[in-house]
């Protein structure tokens, strides 16, 4: 009987998706660096902005055979209205500029990412420009 409450209690609370993610891995174009985009929860990728319309997130850029990386703080938001998958990142002190498009497979978003990531951050004096060029994207990520 409590196997039965507790089944029929769980089923009435939509658990988290199996495309659901904490955590982005991108890659650059060149092979340059790796961007990790650690989430402050889980994000559904077929609805991101259940309950919030922002995401707490820490960005990571480590260039390729480097031994130090760069962290900041940024908060991910839709790129245009409330409904858009399309994802955006920005942080506090300004110098990050991070979109990110979700892929679409059969209709649905995919937990995979393509975007780009431009920092100019004055006070830790680092630069990135992992922007797209032509139809190839800055940043691929999953």
């Amino acid at each position: 009987m409590k196997a039965l409450l507790a089944l029929i209690f769980v089923a009435q609370f939509p658990l988290v998706s199996m495309a659901s993610f904490t955590q982005l891995r991108c890659s650059t174009i060149g092979n340059e660096a790796t961007v990790t985009v650690q989430l402050s929860r889980a994000v559904d990728a077929q609805n991101p902005w259940v309950g919030m319309n922002t995401i707490g997130a820490n960005l990571i850029v480590k260039r390729t055979g480097a031994y130090n990386s760069y962290s900041t703080a940024i908060t991910l938001s839709p790129l245009a209205q409330y409904g858009d998958l399309n994802m955006r990142g920005d942080a506090a002190q300004g110098g990050v500029y991070l979109q990110l498009y979700p892929v679409i497979a059969g209709g649905t978003a995919t937990g995979k990412y393509t975007g780009q990531l431009f920092v100019n951050d004055l006070d830790k004096r680092e630069y990135f420009d992992f922007r797209s060029e032509g139809n190839e994207p800055g940043l691929v990520c999953q």
